[in-house]
């Protein structure tokens, strides 16, 4: 219901508007009220006014919001302008005024009144599209904060049984070295590098570019431990580039990892997964890439979708506009295609 109250208040006006003018006024330029020769122009002016009130401030203006370039809104709003204008000036000059009016008036001088209110309308449409769009982004500012701040209370909450798992891995890996169990303890050791990663690093903003790729080997090298000899599987992982002084929002790369692993491995069949890191002048290359089986769905799990839905919004949260990420899903082959701009 609330929807519907703008649109109403919206068309209120524009009618009483209309009405307004059509019973106040008796001439319009060359168009006489006493001649009936105004009504036609005065409804054709009316529609073209519309047409630009709301492409400006619900098409061109959110999409300015979105890209922020000006050069490109300026232009687009002055094809707007100059196109209906001419439009509405070649109507009025060449149908109505020969039509319903016998005064004799100049092309230039319909062009400039015709100009000139749509330049009213224009200048009334961009200060609506604009404090409307503003209002918008405040209301999802705020909404954001209020879903940040329920993750960090559920976050806090979830934390109890972690730091306890913590604890036990920390007393399971020293008993393993006391009794010679290397193997064991070496399992252990990266399971509670991975999970003092989730615990403590993962609770800033951004890390070290660094530190999100020791966290990818612990992973992947937890991963290969599953794998007898006798398994063929390919696990590559290469990184590249200069990226000691990058930072990065952390967890946000782990998903495709483990995305690949879930469904990219079939032990009764040759696997293969690449993963390629690189970063150049602050802008990273992430790609991974693994195999895909027929009759093993890839992103149409249920649980595979969600995962990789999630991160799309973290993507979208925290490097708005400043990333790219293409997904392939072919008939042997499952990529993903990251790039961020990490400025």
């Amino acid at each position: 219901m609330k929807r519907l109250i703008e649109p109403v208040i919206h068309a209120i006006i524009w009618i009483s508007g209309f009405i307004l003018v059509a019973t106040g006024i008796k001439t319009i330029g060359v168009f006489h009220k006493s001649e009936g020769s105004f009504l036609y122009p005065l409804i054709t002016g009316t529609l073209i006014n519309v047409l630009l009130f709301y492409v400006t401030a619900l098409l061109l203006i959110p999409r300015f919001s979105a890209r922020r370039k000006a050069i490109a809104f300026f232009f687009q709003l002055c094809g707007l302008l100059i196109g209906l204008t001419l439009v509405e000036t070649l109507l009025d000059y060449a149908f109505f005024s020969t039509l319903f009016s016998s005064a004799e008036e100049s092309f230039s001088s319909q062009l400039l009144i015709n100009f000139s209110l749509n330049v009213i309308f224009m200048s009334i449409a961009l200060a609506y599209g604009f404090t409307k769009n503003w209002l918008r982004n405040e209301r999802m500012k705020q909404k954001l904060k209020e879903e940040k701040l329920t993750a960090e209370l559920n976050f806090l909450k979830a934390q109890i049984n972690p730091h306890f798992l913590f604890n036990v891995l920390n007393m399971a890996f020293s008993s393993a070295t006391s009794t010679g169990d290397e193997n064991t303890a070496n399992i252990i050791e990266k399971l509670a590098s991975l999970m003092r990663y989730m615990l403590y690093d993962s609770n800033n903003d951004k890390v070290e570019i660094q530190k999100e790729i020791n966290y990818l080997h612990d992973y992947i090298n937890l991963q290969k431990m599953r794998f007898s000899s006798e398994i063929p599987v390919s696990v590559i992982f290469e990184t590249s580039g200069n990226y000691d002084r990058s930072v990065i929002a952390p967890l946000i790369l782990i998903p495709f990892v483990e995305n690949a692993f879930k469904y990219g491995i079939k032990f009764d069949c040759r696997s293969e997964i690449r993963i390629q890191l690189d970063v150049s002048e602050n802008n990273l290359d992430f790609k991974v890439e693994n195999s895909r089986f027929l009759g093993h769905d890839q992103v149409s799990r249920t649980d595979s979708g969600i995962g990789l839905e999630n991160v799309k919004k973290r993507l979208s949260l925290i490097y708005p506009g400043k990333y790219q990420l293409d997904i392939s899903d072919q008939e042997q082959l499952f990529s993903v295609d990251l790039k961020i701009n990490l400025n």
